[in-house]
Protein backbone atom coordinates (compact mmCIF):
# COMPACT_ATOMS: atom_id res chain seq x y z
CA UNK A 1 0.00 0.00 0.00
CA UNK A 2 1.42 3.26 -0.82
CA UNK A 3 1.57 6.43 1.33
CA UNK A 4 -1.04 9.10 0.94
CA UNK A 5 -2.39 12.14 2.83
CA UNK A 6 -6.19 12.52 3.17
CA UNK A 7 -7.98 16.14 3.65
CA UNK A 8 -9.90 17.30 6.81
CA UNK A 9 -13.73 17.08 5.27
CA UNK A 10 -16.54 19.77 6.96
CA UNK A 11 -18.42 19.16 9.75
CA UNK A 12 -21.43 17.22 7.76
CA UNK A 13 -25.74 17.30 9.36
CA UNK A 14 -27.10 14.97 6.47
CA UNK A 15 -31.07 13.96 5.83
CA UNK A 16 -34.30 15.13 4.64
CA UNK A 17 -35.68 17.80 6.78
CA UNK A 18 -32.27 18.49 8.12
CA UNK A 19 -32.75 22.63 7.13
CA UNK A 20 -34.90 22.89 10.48
CA UNK A 21 -31.46 22.52 12.35
CA UNK A 22 -30.22 25.43 10.70
CA UNK A 23 -30.82 28.40 13.06
CA UNK A 24 -29.23 26.49 16.41
CA UNK A 25 -26.30 26.22 14.14
CA UNK A 26 -25.89 29.92 13.73
CA UNK A 27 -27.12 30.74 16.89
CA UNK A 28 -23.45 29.33 17.72
CA UNK A 29 -21.85 31.72 15.49
CA UNK A 30 -23.56 34.90 15.99
CA UNK A 31 -26.67 37.01 14.97
CA UNK A 32 -25.59 38.26 11.76
CA UNK A 33 -26.31 36.98 8.96
CA UNK A 34 -25.36 36.99 4.96
CA UNK A 35 -27.42 34.39 2.63
CA UNK A 36 -26.16 33.62 -0.42
CA UNK A 37 -28.63 31.98 -2.58
CA UNK A 38 -29.87 31.76 -6.44
CA UNK A 39 -32.20 34.05 -8.22
CA UNK A 40 -35.23 32.30 -6.89
CA UNK A 41 -34.40 28.60 -6.68
CA UNK A 42 -34.43 28.78 -3.24
CA UNK A 43 -35.62 31.91 -2.02
CA UNK A 44 -39.36 31.23 -3.91
CA UNK A 45 -39.51 27.94 -2.14
CA UNK A 46 -41.44 26.95 0.92
CA UNK A 47 -38.62 26.14 2.99
CA UNK A 48 -37.27 29.48 2.20
CA UNK A 49 -40.56 30.85 3.95
CA UNK A 50 -40.42 28.22 6.91
CA UNK A 51 -36.70 29.29 7.27
CA UNK A 52 -37.12 33.01 7.13
CA UNK A 53 -39.77 33.37 9.46
CA UNK A 54 -37.85 30.96 11.95
CA UNK A 55 -34.42 33.32 11.60
CA UNK A 56 -37.27 36.49 12.02
CA UNK A 57 -38.86 34.63 15.27
CA UNK A 58 -35.33 34.10 16.88
CA UNK A 59 -34.12 37.47 15.75
CA UNK A 60 -31.06 37.25 13.86
CA UNK A 61 -30.19 39.74 11.71
CA UNK A 62 -29.35 39.20 8.06
CA UNK A 63 -29.60 40.03 4.43
CA UNK A 64 -29.86 38.32 1.07
CA UNK A 65 -27.08 38.33 -1.89
CA UNK A 66 -28.60 36.35 -5.14
CA UNK A 67 -26.51 34.87 -7.56
CA UNK A 68 -27.58 34.63 -11.31
CA UNK A 69 -24.82 32.92 -13.25
CA UNK A 70 -21.80 31.29 -12.75
CA UNK A 71 -19.29 33.58 -10.01
CA UNK A 72 -16.56 35.97 -11.43
CA UNK A 73 -14.60 37.76 -9.56
CA UNK A 74 -16.43 40.82 -10.01
CA UNK A 75 -19.29 39.52 -8.39
CA UNK A 76 -17.41 38.19 -5.58
CA UNK A 77 -16.06 42.12 -5.32
CA UNK A 78 -19.25 43.83 -5.38
CA UNK A 79 -20.44 41.66 -2.84
CA UNK A 80 -17.73 42.29 -0.34
CA UNK A 81 -18.01 46.45 -1.15
CA UNK A 82 -21.65 45.95 -0.01
CA UNK A 83 -20.99 43.90 2.85
CA UNK A 84 -17.16 44.56 4.38
CA UNK A 85 -18.61 47.49 6.72
CA UNK A 86 -21.46 45.67 8.06
CA UNK A 87 -19.20 41.95 8.16
CA UNK A 88 -21.66 39.14 9.07
CA UNK A 89 -20.73 36.29 11.57
CA UNK A 90 -21.89 33.72 9.57
CA UNK A 91 -22.19 33.48 5.19
CA UNK A 92 -24.65 30.78 4.15
CA UNK A 93 -25.05 29.55 0.63
CA UNK A 94 -27.97 27.97 -0.41
CA UNK A 95 -28.28 26.50 -4.26
CA UNK A 96 -26.51 24.54 -6.81
CA UNK A 97 -22.49 24.13 -6.79
CA UNK A 98 -22.35 28.34 -8.14
CA UNK A 99 -24.26 29.22 -4.82
CA UNK A 100 -21.76 27.32 -3.14
CA UNK A 101 -18.50 28.63 -4.52
CA UNK A 102 -19.83 32.21 -4.64
CA UNK A 103 -20.67 32.02 -0.96
CA UNK A 104 -17.35 30.29 -0.13
CA UNK A 105 -15.36 33.39 -2.03
CA UNK A 106 -17.07 35.72 -0.48
CA UNK A 107 -16.53 34.08 3.35
CA UNK A 108 -13.02 34.72 2.22
CA UNK A 109 -12.66 37.82 0.35
CA UNK A 110 -14.48 39.61 3.12
CA UNK A 111 -11.36 39.40 5.45
CA UNK A 112 -8.79 39.96 2.60
CA UNK A 113 -7.47 43.11 1.72
CA UNK A 114 -6.94 42.68 -2.17
CA UNK A 115 -9.12 42.40 -4.92
CA UNK A 116 -10.41 39.02 -5.45
CA UNK A 117 -8.30 38.50 -8.73
CA UNK A 118 -5.10 38.63 -7.19
CA UNK A 119 -5.64 35.92 -5.26
CA UNK A 120 -6.94 33.15 -7.55
CA UNK A 121 -4.78 30.11 -8.85
CA UNK A 122 -3.08 30.70 -12.63
CA UNK A 123 -4.04 34.46 -13.07
CA UNK A 124 -3.51 36.20 -9.64
CA UNK A 125 -0.23 36.86 -8.27
CA UNK A 126 -1.08 36.43 -3.94
CA UNK A 127 -1.56 33.53 -2.14
CA UNK A 128 -5.14 33.54 -0.36
CA UNK A 129 -4.74 34.60 3.38
CA UNK A 130 -6.67 31.89 4.83
CA UNK A 131 -9.10 33.82 6.67
CA UNK A 132 -12.68 33.71 6.30
CA UNK A 133 -15.95 34.49 7.83
CA UNK A 134 -17.40 31.56 9.49
CA UNK A 135 -19.04 29.72 6.41
CA UNK A 136 -22.16 26.82 5.76
CA UNK A 137 -22.77 25.16 2.53
CA UNK A 138 -26.13 23.97 2.07
CA UNK A 139 -26.66 22.44 -1.71
CA UNK A 140 -29.85 22.00 -3.89
CA UNK A 141 -28.55 20.38 -6.25
CA UNK A 142 -26.50 17.30 -6.41
CA UNK A 143 -23.18 17.88 -8.36
CA UNK A 144 -20.11 19.41 -7.91
CA UNK A 145 -19.49 18.77 -4.22
CA UNK A 146 -18.31 22.24 -3.37
CA UNK A 147 -19.78 21.55 0.14
CA UNK A 148 -16.61 19.48 0.54
CA UNK A 149 -13.98 20.98 -0.81
CA UNK A 150 -11.65 23.80 -0.12
CA UNK A 151 -11.76 25.50 -3.57
CA UNK A 152 -14.22 28.23 -5.26
CA UNK A 153 -14.20 28.10 -9.35
CA UNK A 154 -14.25 31.70 -9.94
CA UNK A 155 -14.94 32.47 -13.78
CA UNK A 156 -14.88 34.77 -16.69
CA UNK A 157 -16.33 34.20 -19.88
CA UNK A 158 -14.44 35.00 -23.47
CA UNK A 159 -11.92 35.05 -25.69
CA UNK A 160 -9.33 36.17 -22.67
CA UNK A 161 -11.79 34.59 -20.25
CA UNK A 162 -10.56 31.56 -17.35
CA UNK A 163 -11.72 29.59 -14.84
CA UNK A 164 -9.74 29.38 -12.27
CA UNK A 165 -9.95 28.34 -8.75
CA UNK A 166 -9.54 30.45 -5.07
CA UNK A 167 -8.26 27.61 -2.83
CA UNK A 168 -6.90 27.35 0.75
CA UNK A 169 -7.42 24.54 3.39
CA UNK A 170 -9.20 26.71 5.27
CA UNK A 171 -11.89 27.55 2.87
CA UNK A 172 -13.44 24.44 3.46
CA UNK A 173 -16.75 24.83 4.60
CA UNK A 174 -17.36 24.55 8.81
CA UNK A 175 -20.25 22.82 8.11
CA UNK A 176 -22.27 20.92 5.07
CA UNK A 177 -25.92 20.54 5.84
CA UNK A 178 -27.37 18.06 2.97
CA UNK A 179 -30.85 18.36 2.99
CA UNK A 180 -32.17 16.45 0.07
CA UNK A 181 -35.49 17.83 0.28
CA UNK A 182 -34.17 20.98 -0.90
CA UNK A 183 -33.64 19.21 -3.87
CA UNK A 184 -37.12 18.12 -4.74
CA UNK A 185 -37.23 21.55 -7.17
CA UNK A 186 -34.41 21.19 -9.31
CA UNK A 187 -35.70 21.12 -12.97
CA UNK A 188 -34.65 17.72 -14.51
CA UNK A 189 -32.32 19.01 -16.78
CA UNK A 190 -30.42 20.56 -14.26
CA UNK A 191 -30.48 17.64 -12.27
CA UNK A 192 -28.97 15.14 -15.21
CA UNK A 193 -26.43 17.40 -15.72
CA UNK A 194 -25.87 18.05 -12.29
CA UNK A 195 -25.63 14.32 -11.67
CA UNK A 196 -23.45 13.36 -14.36
CA UNK A 197 -20.92 16.28 -13.10
CA UNK A 198 -20.71 14.17 -9.86
CA UNK A 199 -20.68 11.05 -11.67
CA UNK A 200 -17.72 12.10 -13.14
CA UNK A 201 -15.87 13.76 -10.54
CA UNK A 202 -16.15 10.14 -8.87
CA UNK A 203 -14.70 8.13 -11.96
CA UNK A 204 -11.83 10.75 -12.68
CA UNK A 205 -10.73 10.87 -9.21
CA UNK A 206 -11.24 6.35 -8.95
CA UNK A 207 -9.11 6.44 -12.23
CA UNK A 208 -6.35 9.14 -11.21
CA UNK A 209 -2.73 8.89 -11.01
CA UNK A 210 -3.41 10.41 -7.24
CA UNK A 211 -5.75 8.22 -5.83
CA UNK A 212 -5.27 5.60 -2.64
CA UNK A 213 -7.26 3.20 -1.09
CA UNK A 214 -9.59 5.75 0.96
CA UNK A 215 -10.99 8.13 -2.29
CA UNK A 216 -11.03 4.19 -4.22
CA UNK A 217 -13.84 3.33 -1.66
CA UNK A 218 -15.48 6.48 -1.00
CA UNK A 219 -16.24 7.00 -4.99
CA UNK A 220 -16.82 3.32 -5.49
CA UNK A 221 -19.92 3.78 -2.95
CA UNK A 222 -20.43 7.36 -4.49
CA UNK A 223 -20.73 5.55 -8.27
CA UNK A 224 -23.62 2.79 -6.50
CA UNK A 225 -25.52 5.07 -5.50
CA UNK A 226 -25.31 6.97 -8.96
CA UNK A 227 -26.32 3.84 -10.09
CA UNK A 228 -29.23 3.55 -8.24
CA UNK A 229 -30.94 6.60 -8.70
CA UNK A 230 -29.54 9.49 -11.39
CA UNK A 231 -31.77 7.94 -14.49
CA UNK A 232 -34.51 6.63 -11.88
CA UNK A 233 -34.56 10.12 -10.92
CA UNK A 234 -35.54 11.04 -14.39
CA UNK A 235 -38.63 9.61 -14.31
CA UNK A 236 -39.60 9.80 -10.35
CA UNK A 237 -37.95 13.20 -9.43
CA UNK A 238 -39.96 13.64 -6.30
CA UNK A 239 -38.92 10.39 -4.84
CA UNK A 240 -36.42 11.91 -1.56
CA UNK A 241 -34.84 7.99 -1.52
CA UNK A 242 -33.28 8.90 -4.97
CA UNK A 243 -32.58 12.08 -3.86
CA UNK A 244 -31.06 11.08 -0.57
CA UNK A 245 -29.01 8.57 -2.99
CA UNK A 246 -27.74 11.48 -5.81
CA UNK A 247 -26.65 13.75 -3.10
CA UNK A 248 -24.57 11.63 -0.97
CA UNK A 249 -23.16 10.70 -4.47
CA UNK A 250 -22.08 14.26 -4.37
CA UNK A 251 -21.02 14.85 -1.33
CA UNK A 252 -18.46 12.17 -1.65
CA UNK A 253 -17.21 13.15 -4.83
CA UNK A 254 -16.15 16.36 -3.38
CA UNK A 255 -14.22 14.54 -0.63
CA UNK A 256 -12.73 12.35 -3.86
CA UNK A 257 -11.92 15.10 -5.86
CA UNK A 258 -9.77 17.29 -3.31
CA UNK A 259 -8.04 14.00 -2.08
CA UNK A 260 -7.45 12.64 -5.52
CA UNK A 261 -7.59 15.18 -8.56
CA UNK A 262 -9.70 15.49 -11.55
CA UNK A 263 -8.53 14.12 -15.39
CA UNK A 264 -9.11 15.39 -18.85
CA UNK A 265 -13.13 15.75 -18.76
CA UNK A 266 -12.54 18.73 -16.03
CA UNK A 267 -9.57 19.55 -17.75
CA UNK A 268 -12.03 19.96 -21.24
CA UNK A 269 -14.49 22.01 -18.87
CA UNK A 270 -11.98 24.56 -17.54
CA UNK A 271 -11.08 25.40 -21.52
CA UNK A 272 -14.60 25.11 -22.38
CA UNK A 273 -16.26 27.35 -19.36
CA UNK A 274 -13.65 30.10 -19.58
CA UNK A 275 -14.61 30.52 -23.50
CA UNK A 276 -17.96 29.49 -23.88
CA UNK A 277 -21.31 30.81 -21.99
CA UNK A 278 -21.49 26.43 -21.10
CA UNK A 279 -22.68 24.91 -18.00
CA UNK A 280 -19.82 22.84 -16.18
CA UNK A 281 -22.50 19.86 -15.95
CA UNK A 282 -23.04 19.84 -19.76
CA UNK A 283 -19.58 19.79 -20.31
CA UNK A 284 -19.05 16.83 -18.30
CA UNK A 285 -21.62 14.80 -19.36
CA UNK A 286 -21.53 15.35 -22.93
CA UNK A 287 -17.32 14.41 -23.08
CA UNK A 288 -17.13 11.59 -20.44
CA UNK A 289 -18.22 8.65 -22.82
CA UNK A 290 -16.00 9.06 -25.74
CA UNK A 291 -13.27 10.46 -22.91
CA UNK A 292 -12.84 7.36 -21.27
CA UNK A 293 -13.98 5.10 -24.75
CA UNK A 294 -10.22 6.88 -26.07
CA UNK A 295 -8.59 6.84 -22.66
CA UNK A 296 -9.58 2.84 -22.36
CA UNK A 297 -8.02 2.10 -25.78
CA UNK A 298 -4.74 3.62 -24.77
CA UNK A 299 -4.11 1.77 -21.79
CA UNK A 300 -3.48 -1.16 -23.56
CA UNK A 301 0.20 -1.49 -23.35
CA UNK A 302 0.70 0.69 -20.32
CA UNK A 303 2.91 -0.37 -17.41
CA UNK A 304 -0.58 0.19 -15.02
CA UNK A 305 -2.83 -1.59 -17.73
CA UNK A 306 -3.89 -4.47 -15.70
CA UNK A 307 -4.81 -2.40 -12.70
CA UNK A 308 -6.79 0.51 -14.71
CA UNK A 309 -8.42 -2.54 -16.46
CA UNK A 310 -9.51 -3.88 -13.23
CA UNK A 311 -10.57 -0.67 -11.83
CA UNK A 312 -12.76 0.05 -15.36
CA UNK A 313 -14.38 -3.47 -15.01
CA UNK A 314 -15.01 -2.78 -11.11
CA UNK A 315 -17.37 -0.13 -12.43
CA UNK A 316 -18.82 -1.78 -15.60
CA UNK A 317 -19.27 -4.85 -13.05
CA UNK A 318 -21.89 -2.77 -11.14
CA UNK A 319 -23.60 -1.08 -13.77
CA UNK A 320 -24.24 -3.96 -15.79
CA UNK A 321 -25.35 -6.47 -12.49
CA UNK A 322 -23.95 -9.20 -14.10
CA UNK A 323 -21.83 -11.56 -11.96
CA UNK A 324 -17.68 -11.82 -12.78
CA UNK A 325 -17.98 -14.37 -15.35
CA UNK A 326 -16.59 -12.59 -18.38
CA UNK A 327 -13.24 -10.87 -18.62
CA UNK A 328 -12.14 -7.73 -17.43
CA UNK A 329 -11.84 -6.36 -20.70
CA UNK A 330 -15.55 -6.84 -21.45
CA UNK A 331 -16.85 -5.53 -18.13
CA UNK A 332 -14.83 -2.35 -18.97
CA UNK A 333 -16.16 -1.88 -22.58
CA UNK A 334 -19.54 -2.76 -20.82
CA UNK A 335 -18.71 0.43 -19.07
CA UNK A 336 -18.53 2.81 -21.98
CA UNK A 337 -21.84 0.98 -23.50
CA UNK A 338 -23.09 2.43 -20.71
CA UNK A 339 -22.04 5.67 -20.49
CA UNK A 340 -23.07 6.62 -23.89
CA UNK A 341 -26.32 4.96 -22.97
CA UNK A 342 -26.93 7.34 -20.26
CA UNK A 343 -25.69 10.33 -21.95
CA UNK A 344 -28.28 9.19 -24.54
CA UNK A 345 -31.15 8.06 -21.55
CA UNK A 346 -30.38 11.99 -19.46
CA UNK A 347 -30.70 14.31 -23.15
CA UNK A 348 -27.62 15.55 -22.30
CA UNK A 349 -26.94 18.57 -24.76
CA UNK A 350 -24.02 18.24 -27.74
CA UNK A 351 -21.69 21.18 -27.95
CA UNK A 352 -22.29 22.86 -30.77
CA UNK A 353 -25.88 23.78 -29.63
CA UNK A 354 -23.49 26.37 -27.02
CA UNK A 355 -21.18 27.53 -30.36
CA UNK A 356 -18.71 25.12 -30.34
CA UNK A 357 -17.57 24.75 -34.01
CA UNK A 358 -15.03 22.22 -35.61
CA UNK A 359 -13.17 25.65 -35.95
CA UNK A 360 -12.50 25.90 -32.52
CA UNK A 361 -11.30 22.44 -31.51
CA UNK A 362 -7.70 23.16 -32.10
CA UNK A 363 -7.71 25.87 -29.61
CA UNK A 364 -9.77 24.08 -26.95
CA UNK A 365 -7.16 20.75 -27.09
CA UNK A 366 -4.12 22.97 -27.06
CA UNK A 367 -5.69 23.82 -23.65
CA UNK A 368 -6.61 21.41 -22.28
CA UNK A 369 -5.09 19.50 -19.58
CA UNK A 370 -4.52 15.69 -19.07
CA UNK A 371 -3.34 16.05 -15.28
CA UNK A 372 -4.66 13.06 -13.25
CA UNK A 373 -5.66 10.88 -16.55
CA UNK A 374 -4.52 7.54 -16.27
CA UNK A 375 -2.82 7.92 -19.69
CA UNK A 376 -1.57 10.98 -21.51
CA UNK A 377 -4.28 11.88 -24.44
CA UNK A 378 -2.11 13.65 -27.32
CA UNK A 379 -3.66 16.64 -29.17
CA UNK A 380 -5.40 14.83 -32.15
CA UNK A 381 -6.96 11.96 -29.50
CA UNK A 382 -8.40 15.31 -27.72
CA UNK A 383 -9.93 16.91 -31.10
CA UNK A 384 -11.53 13.71 -32.01
CA UNK A 385 -13.07 13.47 -28.38
CA UNK A 386 -14.79 17.01 -28.79
CA UNK A 387 -15.44 16.09 -32.47
CA UNK A 388 -17.56 13.43 -31.85
CA UNK A 389 -19.99 15.30 -29.27
CA UNK A 390 -20.41 18.49 -31.60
Amino acid sequence: MSSFTFSRIPELVFGAGKLSLLPGLLEKRGNHLLLVTGKGSFSETPQAANLFEELNSRGFQWSIYPIASEPSANIIDHAVDLYRNDLPDVVVSIGGGSVMDAGKAISAMLVSPEKTIRYLEVVGDLNPTGKKVSFIAIPTTAGTGSEATKNAVISKVGENGYKCSLRHNNYIPDVALIDPKLQLSCPITQTACSGMDAFTQLLESYLSTQANPMTDALAVDGIINVHQSLVPLIKHPDEVELRSKMAYAAWLSGITLANAGLGTVHGFAGVLGALFDIPHGVVCGTLMAETNRITLQKLKGTPNEKLLLKKYATIGRIFTGKKSTQSDEYYAEALIDQLARMTDELRIPRLSGYGITPAHLDAIASKTSNKNNPVKLEKEELMEILRERL
